[in-house]
């Protein structure tokens, strides 16, 4: 039995697929939304919760505007609902000379940008925050003061709640197996039977790639990246920062506006790190946890998701933590994989693959930071 028709169905409740629907419903379309699992259980779920405004994106790219545009989502709706958004600083931790001389260059650069930064010397670093051990060889640090964060085992359900309240109908343990177009209308079949009709398709898949549409992903070129994460024991006492590793100012796009990046660069794709693509966050929750890692395996997306963890990786990371950050980690309480799409050389795809059947894919690690602004961007485009 077909459904009656309605303006705009969404493939998936992550982070691009709630922010979709919310600022969907808000322009008066009426929204239903299908998702897989009993919750948002993929990237939107498997992360940090940092959200590095000033650092994900290239300060004079679109991405940039769209994290402004993003922080402005969440806290338009944080005024109405608590989501877990609070701002918290981010704080990057440097210990050779280069990494230093990037810093000091970005904090030249920054101000031109707007981005409000703060270059810290190693005993302002001490001084200010005594959780970090004197003993080790911090050269200084640099903090960024717009940046924010979110709890990411809430983050999901609490946008759910907050799309249906806008009237979004939300379905979960509804897996769509196929969307085709019909004459003036989209088709969604559900595992169930079920049929709905829409004006518009939307399919925010994150990392799942053999349902809908698997030929055209393969076609695309994306690559599957799996990054290791774990969750600590709670910590004594509570940290006040988000921590970001020297090696994270060799992986952040914002940087490039450096001088000597590209030195950094070079010298970062060198040794164990290197080769697992690993860059130390540090974010404690709620609870005084912390959400440790990680570490980034690329691999052909016809090739089944990464089952097993390197212990090796969770040792260099300990140890990273303890002798370059001078954290010492509370005991591993739980581990887990994530996993996101990445485009060679795009920072996201928005492929038409049916008449008004819009694919949305590989927005990689930064769709808590950019998502919404991204997508508000995609609708504009596309459905309103």
């Amino acid at each position: 039995m077909t459904a009656t028709m309605t303006d705009l169905i969404i493939v998936g409740a992550g982070i691009l697929g709630l922010s979709a629907a919310i600022q969907a419903a808000e322009q008066g379309l009426k929204v239903k939304v299908f998702e897989k699992d009993a919750q948002p259980v993929g990237a939107t779920r498997r992360n940090f919760g940092m959200i590095g405004t000033s650092t994900l994106a290239q300060p004079d790219s679109q991405w940039r505007e769209y994290a402004l545009e993003t922080k402005q989502f969440y806290q338009r709706i944080q005024q109405n609902t608590d989501i877990s958004f609070q701002q918290r600083h981010g704080l990057y931790v440097v210990n050779t000379a280069l990494e230093w001389q990037v810093i000091n260059e970005f904090s030249q650069r920054a101000p031109q940008y707007g981005i409000p930064v703060k270059l810290i010397s190693a005993a302002q670093m001490t001084q200010q925050y005594d959780f970090l051990q004197a003993k080790t060889s911090i050269l200084g640090g640099l903090l960024f003061t717009e940046d924010y964060s979110v709890e990411p085992h809430l983050i999901g359900q609490r946008l759910l709640h907050y799309a249906i309240s806008l009237g979004v109908e939300v379905h979960c343990n509804a897996y769509v197996i196929k969307t085709s177009t019909q004459q003036a209308s989209t088709l969604a079949l559900l595992a169930s039977g079920q049929s709905e009709q829409a004006r518009h398709i939307l399919i925010c898949h994150g990392a799942e790639t053999d349902t809908l549409y698997p030929t055209i992903l393969k076609e695309l070129g994306l690559q599957r990246c799996t990054l290791q994460m774990a969750l600590t024991q709670p910590l004594a006492r509570q940290l006040d920062v988000s921590l970001y590793s020297g090696l994270s100012v060799s992986r952040y796009p914002a940087f490039k506006i450096c001088p000597s990046y590209q030195d950094l660069y070079q010298e970062s794709q060198l040794g164990f790190a290197g080769e697992f693509g690993i860059h130390i966050l540090i974010k404690q929750n709620q609870a005084g946890q912390i959400i440790v890692g990680d570490s980034h395996e690329y691999s052909d997306i016809d090739q089944p998701e990464q089952f097993f963890q390197r212990e090796e990786i969770h040792r260099f990371i300990e140890h990273y933590c303890a002798e370059k950050i001078g954290l010492n980690l509370p005991p591993i309480q739980s581990r887990w994989n994530g996993y996101y799409l990445q485009h060679p050389t795009e920072l996201a795809c928005v492929t038409e693959v049916e008449a008004n059947i819009y694919l949305i894919s590989a927005i990689a690690g930064k769709g808590m930071t950019t998502g919404a602004g991204f997508i508000r961007n995609v609708l504009q485009q596309h459905i309103f």
